[in-house]
């Protein structure tokens, strides 16, 4: 028997070896950042802008096309809260559907799709249309909210990507800054004189111009490359390894070469598709299904209980409330407020506040002002319907937005000091928001506050519950551990989505009747979310072994982490 002894390889050889074979992460760092970088950074930041621009865009259409609908306060409820409820439909769902189509053509896709009904509503006159329609772009804008950051991770490397994630997070508060502005420039203008088949009413205009992020990011997308990791993880490594060379040459020229030749495989799903047991999709359900038993488990169960809890306080402030600021703001403006100085009010309005006043006699009595006038279940319809807007309420949006804007960057840096300074910056956050609250319903809904404390009032409310939804995620990230940090995030956002449907809902049905009862019960929850907040207690950083089992990272990579959004 003869034995064939192979030559030893010289240390450079093995070197060159080992350069030509890596993980996904170091051959994505190995692809550097530039030209692709910027570009991949600027998509997923204007298509993370258009979700800002959907969750904030009615809080000035609704107060501008109150006459020409003939909305009242209740159906305005509804179209806030049918915008909410498409979201709480979508919590669970973008996530494994652009697992298993691809990221990007479900992003592309959805903001195309939503950009347009966005557009087609500046041509509704019916309510009902309008309502049916926002129920859609709640439910489709849920996919950009769940897989821009998702999609921004696979194809940035690690050592910028958290700076990355943070200016993509920053552009969905930027919207409730530009937003205002736009509105301050387009809805009081006029065009008197015109016939047209539609008529021409500037909120319309509002809408349809919203409509250009989602249609420029979803075109944007569409030239960039699918997500390489989710190449790599179903068994297409060859794919992969081309995207990640294709990113190498737009960073770095089209002469540089990228020396990495193949991809170690990291996912399980790999195994999965290679054995037939059982599909990618299968084995995500089924992952997620054993997760949700140990997050309902014992060891859980009330730790999980409480944060569920402070997600549902503080997005119904968030993302119930903060809807209804520019409309507030619009009505300490209004006849009402003003005539509130001087005349007594009846005895039934003295028991909720002076959005009771018997309007047809103050009308009678003050007929020279020419601020708009309200009536108890119609916004404006009386003999003439007034849609003026005051210009205040849009320069005192834009100082809301500055203030999420600073409050963002601010909850950015909170977050990279660990867990216990999150705390306690959440807890800020929620007392903060319940103040403000509390602040809106005992003085701003009694018009009994001068202007700039109703937009101080308003500011801290929309500033403490955004930027706190921010931290109450790395709250959970820091009190669950890793393998339940996905699901968590995931069924946070559906009980906070939940909140903003109830607090929707509760503003539009007492908002005429009792202004302060829906930010009294908001403040109240918020106040018990303090509470709950300091007592949820944190895990506790453990070492890992270095030795693990297959099953073990089963374990690890079937839950939802990455693929969820760090923003709501």
């Amino acid at each position: 028997m003869v034995c064939k002894i192979a030559p030893t390889e010289t240390p450079s050889r093995t070197g060159e070896r080992e350069q030509e074979i890596a993980d996904y992460e170091t051959a994505l760092d190995a692809a550097g950042y530039g030209r692709f970088s910027r570009s991949v950074l600027c998509a997923c930041a204007l298509a993370f802008f258009t979700t800002g621009v959907e969750n904030c865009v009615m809080s000035y259409v609704l107060p501008a096309a109150r006459c020409e609908l003939q909305l009242t306060t209740y159906q305005a409820g509804l179209i806030n809260m049918a915008f909410m409820s498409g979201g709480v439909a979508s919590a669970f769902f973008w996530g494994i559907v652009g697992d298993v189509f691809g990221r990007k053509n479900i992003l592309s896709l959805t903001l195309l799709v939503d950009s347009t009904i966005l557009l087609a509503q500046s041509t509704v006159s019916d309510y009902r249309l309008l309502l049916a329609a926002r129920t859609l772009n709640g439910f489709l804008i849920g996919a950009p909210s769940t897989l821009v950051f998702t999609y921004l991770s696979d194809l940035v490397g690690a050592k910028r990507r958290q700076f990355y994630l943070d200016v993509t997070g920053m552009s969905f508060v930027a919207a409730w800054l530009i937003l205002p502005a736009i509105a301050w420039l387009v809805i009081p203008f006029k065009l008197p004189g015109y016939t047209t088949l539609l008529p021409i009413y500037s909120w319309r205009l509002y809408l349809a111009l919203g409509s250009i992020p989602g249609f420029l990011s979803g075109i944007w997308l569409m030239f960039l490359p699918e997500s390489p990791r989710l190449m790599s993880d179903t068994n297409r490594s060859d794919r992969a390894l081309k995207i990640i060379a294709y990113i190498n040459k737009c960073n770095n020229g089209s002469k540089s070469e990228f020396k990495i030749k193949k991809l170690i495989q990291e996912n399980i799903f790999m195994s999965k598709t290679i054995n037939g047991d059982q599909s990618r999709t299968k084995a995500l359900f089924i992952g997620v299904l054993k997760d949700l038993r140990m997050l309902v488990s014992k060891s859980y169960a009330v730790k999980s209980s409480l944060l569920l809890f402070v997600f549902f306080a503080n997005m119904a402030a968030g993302f119930g409330l903060n809807f209804w600021i520019p409309e507030l703001l619009l009505r300490t403006q209004g006849k009402p407020c003003t005539a509130n100085i001087s005349l007594p009010l009846p005895e039934n309005a003295m028991l909720f506040n002076a959005s009771n006043v018997a309007w047809k006699d103050i009308a009678k009595t003050y007929n020279n002002f020419s601020t708009p006038k309200y009536n108890a279940s119609v916004y404006m319809h009386e003999e003439i319907c007034n849609e003026t807007i005051n210009d205040s309420v849009f320069t005192s949006g834009l100082i809301v937005g500055a203030c999420c804007v600073l409050g963002n960057a601010a909850c950015a840096l909170v977050s990279a000091r660990g867990g216990a300074g999150v705390r306690r910056a959440a807890a800020l956050c929620a007392g903060a928001c319940a103040l403000a609250s509390g602040c809106l319903a005992a003085a701003v809904c009694a018009c009994a506050a001068p202007a700039p404390l109703a937009v101080a009032a308003a500011a801290a409310l929309n500033a403490a519950s955004l930027n706190g939804n921010v931290l109450l995620i790395r709250l959970l990230l820091h009190a669950l551990p890793p393998k339940l940090g996905g699901l968590g995030v995931c069924w946070g956002a559906w009980w906070g989505r939940a909140g903003g449907v109830a607090s929707n809902l509760a503003v539009g049905v007492l908002l005429d009747y009792s202004c302060p009862a829906p930010f009294v019960s908001v403040a109240a929850l918020l106040a018990l979310s303090i509470g709950a907040i300091m007592m949820i207690k944190l895990e506790e950083a453990k070492v890992i072994d270095e030795v693990k089992t297959d099953s073990d990272i089963v374990e690890k990579n079937v839950g939802l982490d990455r693929y969820i959004s760090t923003h709501m």
